[in-house]
């Protein structure tokens, strides 16, 4: 397929880039290229007149489309033509969304020929496509393509999915970043050459957008508009009534491009009416179809149509569409006509089908919209009803990674099934907000009621699933609050309501609940139970169980410090929740990995993970607080920033689940460190006793071996626990070589170091000091060079100089300067990395100072241009 002609103003370089890319893509080295710039910049232009140099090539196209609810892998659907087969039926049916990516990167590597994917207008993508942009861009490496992703740059802001997608692929060799830039006021003066038009006058008004230029130039007038909405209906203004009409009714549609019988039928005009807005120039013929030259062109037109003729042409397009047969018009496109025409009955008809194909393709946020928007309406309706849709609600939330707007959904839905009167949905609905609460650590409380309801509630119905759901629920919870025994019994309730013949689910959730109480107890076995638990739920295609169960390994492998056994386990836990699009349990892994690295001594790999889970991560749940406490605990055993104020904020949202998942989270004891560098005494002594004796009475022998040191630390000797972590027994017993050799064998080269620097030896306090310098630990280097001093050692090394990256920039200021590239301003940047806006500003001044540049655009671009910001995000 062959692009069309289009005359571009100062694009060599981006076109030059794209060549440059689209070689090492033949040549068998995927590139996946983010193209951004302001609306109207040129970048479709630039992808378009690219393409057209290239010639003849294997062209894949597709568009997100500018709906209040877009349809689920809209881009997709549009290439379909061009894909194969299998790909074409996965699309068209019940589509499977793991299916849909595998099936897609097969595409890319086993075309036979080099392959061209565009995706245009990305800030629009409904996550399913956001979800195989991230899988296509971790697998097309070695594929013989291109994917060429097109967005808005001012319509991204800090939280946007597609920024939260760049930032996870960022580090990826694969990737490469494009922005295109306005057009100088000498271009623009070219442009406007011999039109009589004052081209400063054009310059300052348009800013130099591509688009608003064109759109001015080519009304014909000698004078600028004050806006490209009047130069658009200037151009509009002169078309005969009848093509006026069919123009209203193509930007009415909405989509990207419409078949013209469509255009006819809801305009009710004449092929010869939309002909003249071709000849007009307004829109343009694009494969069969038509569409508007840009979206700008299509939203002024639409603004200006009056609200009662807009809600006509809606309800004339629903009416049209609608008669069109099963699975010809997507329930996405019938619901938003349905809402823009006001029809309420046909609203809640289409916008529940609409949310269950949303979520069939894993596009959970357009399924929370939809049935949102089937909410809205339902007003007056039967509770039942009312009452699913809630419930539904509450699902898709959370599986869009909603979990504030998942727990009000699904305690709505409690109070709605009790007002309907039924007690088997309410006890089902009650599991589910058990769920939910489970995932918010600060909501365990709120969960573990609700479970304890719930059973109470199921106990009086006839066994079903509901009643194994909160079975396996309540064991989980056991679990979380380190109850082992509890964990494990209701384990073996649910094996024995299930029994040998029951189904793969049941049987995997029995197994996963016995598992984890074994596991926590010390039983390396029990991580074999989970295993077999992760086997029965993916045969059982309960992917997200699977995860759950993926979930399990690691949080014990990581807290039991079972390091051995969390490698194992991790790169195809990783695997799995990648390819099957489950990021929330992905970044949980991630949150935990985070944690062992910091662990295991690998301290600026531990920060660059719990970095990216809080830049993703979308929720104050317990991965954001792992995330931070990891970062909280390098600042305080580096010396960095403040940490106090982080550290602070995790155990203020921990209160309400400190005791139940205090030992989890680690937020008591990572503050006790900090203080204790900082000699804050009294904030140990007034917090540690009593996080003290609620860990004695729970038993978790790790956080009560930590706690007791970190109080021992201001106190003197502390009375030994008999059921703390043996490294932590012997050390507080007054045995610190037999201590660190055990943190050693642990894979704990800190805690191993300090153990060593808690006495009056020389030798040990120099291993301990050559270990704090290896690791970069200031303030316990200098705490233990001073120790040396005062046993009379004069030859102490000079501490080392941190080392800086190869512009001079410490990790820190790379990682302002990566965000810098990517448009943050600096509050948004103190957000990201949780530090003051006050040290932000100073550390923008030190990259400033360091690059020797006069602002942060300026920097932004040097970031762009050496490719900072992909090597750090």
């Amino acid at each position: 397929m062959t692009f069309g002609p289009c005359a571009l103003e100062e694009r060599d370089g981006e076109i030059e880039s794209l060549t440059r890319w689209w070689g090492e893509a033949c040549g068998g080295m995927g590139r996946l290229v983010l193209v951004g710039g302001d609306a109207g910049a040129g970048k479709t232009a630039l992808v378009e007149e690219f393409g057209r140099r290239l010639g003849e090539v294997r062209l894949l196209r597709g568009s997100c489309e500018p709906l209040t609810t877009p349809p689920a892998l809209g881009p997709l659907r549009d290439m379909a033509d061009g894909l194969s087969p299998p790909l074409r039926r996965t699309l068209a049916g019940s589509a499977d969304p793991v299916a849909a990516r595998r099936l897609m990167l097969d595409e890319l590597r086993n075309s036979g020929e080099p392959t061209l994917v565009v995706f245009d207008d990305a800030h629009w993508a409904d996550e399913a496509t956001l979800d195989l942009l991230r899988f296509l861009g971790r697998r097309m490496e070695a594929c013989p393509a291109m994917l060429v992703v097109v967005y808005r740059q001012d319509e991204v802001g800090a939280r946007h999915p597609l920024r939260v997608l760049a930032g996870d692929l960022a580090a990826l060799p694969v990737v490469r970043r494009l922005t295109v830039p306005m057009l100088s006021e000498a271009a623009v003066a070219r442009l406007a050459e011999g039109t009589g038009i004052d081209q400063a006058e054009l310059y300052r008004r348009t800013g130099g957008n591509a688009f608003f230029v064109t759109q001015v130039l080519g009304d014909g007038g000698a004078t600028v508009p004050p806006t490209v909405r009047d130069a658009v209906l200037a151009r509009a203004a002169r078309l005969e009534p009848g093509a006026r009409e069919a123009l209203d009714a193509l930007a009415c549609l909405g989509t990207r491009a419409a078949a013209p019988w469509l255009v006819e039928a809801v305009s009710g005009r004449s092929a010869e009416d939309l002909d003249a807005c071709l000849e007009r120039g307004l829109v343009a013929a694009e494969g069969g179809a038509v569409a508007f030259r840009h979206e700008l062109v299509r939203v002024a037109v639409m603004e200006a149509i009056p609200p009662g003729r807009a809600a006509a042409l809606h309800r004339r397009a629903l009416a049209v569409l609608g008669a069109r047969p099963p699975g010809d018009v997507e329930p996405a496109v019938l619901a938003d006509h349905a809402e823009r025409a006001g029809d309420r009955a046909a609203v809640l008809v289409h916008a529940p089908l609409a949310a269950q194909r949303a979520s069939e393709l894993g596009a959970h946020t357009e399924a929370v919209a939809h049935l949102r928007r089937a909410l809205a309406v339902s007003r007056g309706g039967p509770d039942a009803d009312r009452a699913g849709l809630l419930e539904e609600l509450g699902r898709q939330c959370h599986l869009a990674d909603d979990l504030d707007g998942a727990l009000r959904a699904r305690q709505e839905a409690v109070e709605a099934w009790r007002e309907a009167g039924d007690d088997l949905r309410r006890g089902g609905a009650l599991v589910g907000l058990a769920i939910t609460a489970a995932h918010l650590a600060r909501e365990i409380p709120l969960g573990e009621a609700a479970c304890d309801e719930a059973l109470a509630l199921l106990a009086g119905q006839p066994p079903g699933p509901e009643y194994a759901l909160a079975c396996a629920i309540r064991a989980k919870l056991s679990g979380m609050a380190f109850r082992n025994a509890d964990a494990v019994t209701w384990g073996e309730r649910l094996m024995a309501m299930t029994g040998e013949s029951g189904g793969l689910r049941e049987r995997a959730l029995a197994l996963l609940s016995i598992g984890i109480g074994r596991a926590q107890d010390g039983d390396v076995a029990g991580l074999d139970l989970i295993a077999e638990s992760v086997r029965l739920a993916r045969g059982a295609s309960a992917d997200d169980q699977a995860g759950l169960a993926y979930f399990w390994l690691q949080l014990i492998c990581v807290t039991r410090r079972w390091y051995r056994e969390a490698d194992r386990w991790y790169g195809e836990a990783l695997a799995f929740t990648e390819d099957h699009g489950q990021e929330v349990w992905r970044q949980w892994l991630r949150a935990f990995r985070s944690r062992a690295l910091l662990d295991q001594g690998r301290w600026d790999d531990a920060e660059a993970l719990a970095s990216e889970v809080l830049r993703t991560a979308g929720v104050d749940d317990g991965r954001r607080m792992i995330a931070m406490v990891v970062l909280g605990r390098l600042r305080a055993r580096r010396g960095d920033a403040d940490p106090v104020p982080l550290l602070t904020r995790v155990r203020a949202v921990m209160v309400p689940a400190e005791r139940a998942v205090g030992w989890i989270i680690g937020s008591t004891p990572a503050l006790a460190e900090a203080a204790t560098y900082i000699g804050d005494v009294d904030r140990v002594r007034a917090m540690v006793p009593a996080a003290l004796t609620a860990a004695a009475a729970q038993g978790e022998p790790w956080l009560l071996g930590e706690l007791s040191y970190w109080l021992s630390r201001v106190d003197g000797s502390v009375a030994v626990p008999e059921t703390a972590a043996e490294p932590y027994r012997l050390q507080l017993s007054g045995r610190p070589r037999e201590s660190a050799e055990r943190w050693a064998e642990t894979g704990c080269p800190y805690e191993a170091a300090l153990a060593l620097a808690d006495t009056a030896d020389e030798g040990m306090l120099r291993e301990a000091l050559a270990a704090f310098d290896r690791l970069g630990a200031r303030p316990m280097r200098d705490i233990t060079a001073r120790r040396l001093r005062r046993l009379g050692v004069r030859d102490i090394p000079r501490r080392p100089s941190r080392t800086a990256g190869p512009d001079g920039l410490s990790a820190r200021e790379q990682e302002v300067l990566a965000l810098l590239a990517d448009g943050l301003r600096n509050a948004e940047i103190a957000g990201v990395l949780f530090l003051s806006r006050r040290t932000v500003e100073h550390h923008v001044a030190a990259v400033l100072r360091k690059l020797g540049m006069d602002n942060r655009s300026e920097a932004a671009r040097y970031a762009r241009r050496n490719g900072v910001a992909t090597a750090l995000r």
